[in-house]
């Protein structure tokens, strides 16, 4: 990641070595924003596939994961 995505680098340690969420948070905002925009529902982490066919789609936030389900999570905290 240092070699090819050197400036994502302070990103990366800020989320998985500091456990700091503001990014996630900070995207589920705007998920949550755009999907009022557009009069689409917004999920988090629902892959159901109970909804009609002919439904409209549904916005599903899968990025932070380990904070929403407990089974991704690996050390019990909230974040990563």
């Amino acid at each position: 990641m240092r070699e090819k995505y050197p400036q994502l680098l302070p990103l990366y340690q800020e989320i998985y070595q500091k456990g700091n969420c503001a990014y996630w948070e900070l995207l589920d905002g705007e998920l949550k924003r755009y999907a009022a925009e557009t009069g689409l529902d917004y999920v988090t982490n629902d892959d159901s596939m109970k909804r009609p066919f002919d439904a409209l789609p549904v916005i599903v936030n899968y990025f932070y994961h380990e904070r929403i389900k407990k089974s991704a999570r690996k050390d019990g905290d909230d974040c990563v």
